[in-house]
């Protein structure tokens, strides 16, 4: 795991504005629709980053990270990757979500 701590330490300072990531292979995400779970919400800094990373591995085995500018803070999340919009909304609303992340097109979906 602490190979993937610095991993993905390195991975936010290299990509300031945000990332997704597969943890199996440390390979960044293009494609796709990124939808966050509820039990990662909210989590940065060091301690936010190890409880992404074990929800991760214990799930889809995949996360990325989002620089907040209204708060200057660095967050990171467990996602799940969809191909489907609608599926992707679903999931979204049921974890609490407020938006998701077309990697395809580079865009945020509000909800």
């Amino acid at each position: 795991m602490e190979h993937l701590f610095e991993a993905i330490k390195k991975m936010a300072e290299e990509n300031p504005l945000g990332f997704t990531v597969d943890l199996t292979n440390l390979k960044r995400l293009t494609g796709g629709i990124s939808v966050a779970y509820l039990e990662t919400q909210d989590s940065f800094g060091d301690d936010g980053l190890k409880r992404v990373l074990k929800h991760a591995l214990d799930n889809e085995k995949t996360a990325g990270g989002w620089f907040n500018c209204e708060n200057s803070q660095f967050y990171y999340d467990s996602v799940r990757i969809f191909t489907n919009l609608e599926e992707a909304k679903r999931f979204a609303r049921k974890n609490k979500q407020l938006a998701i992340f077309d990697l395809s097109n580079l865009r945020l979906i509000w909800l």
